[in-house]
């Protein structure tokens, strides 16, 4: 086979992403592909091309993206002992220097409950073009009811 081809686990260290976030590009058409021998690959080019794209929209292809958070929500992180666990997405609606506030509240809880050796998640990104922050969290519902807390100070 052509070695400027990679496999879809080769594109996803290239990129710094998780297979199924080279899977989810290529089915709505951010990477091209094709199918030889039945498995998907990717050429040098198309990986040249998307990050050459994601350069021009001032796009990181190695910070967590919308399509990444599927992935943090589905990875092998999410062992724990809890028997029960919960996992939620919070957008909040605010201009990139007004959701300080709220991300240093957030992390405080985070901390402390980390310190507390308990199992959780959290993960953010912020979109300037919808001036929104995503936040993802996971964990036993305890934790939830704290973040949640934190939260109230910022309802409208």
């Amino acid at each position: 086979m052509d070695q400027s081809y990679l496999s879809i686990d080769m594109t996803a260290d290239r990129l710094g992403v998780h297979p199924k976030t080279i899977r989810r590009y290529i089915g709505n058409g951010k990477l091209s592909a094709q199918k030889i021998g039945g498995t998907w690959r990717v050429h040098e080019n198309s990986i040249e091309q998307y990050i050459n794209n994601c350069e021009k929209n001032e796009v990181s292809h190695n910070h967590v993206s919308k399509d990444d958070f599927c992935i943090f929500m589905d990875s092998e992180y999410f062992n724990s002992k809890d028997t029960l666990q919960v996992c939620t997405i919070v957008d909040y609606y605010v201009k990139k220097e007004e959701f300080k506030s709220l991300l240093k509240d957030v992390i405080e809880v985070v901390t402390d409950y980390t310190i507390e050796s308990r199992s959780s998640r959290f993960n953010y990104v912020y979109d300037d073009s919808e001036n929104k922050m995503r936040l993802v969290f996971w964990g036993a519902p305890s934790y939830m009811g704290k973040v949640m807390e934190a939260m109230k100070n910022y309802e409208n």
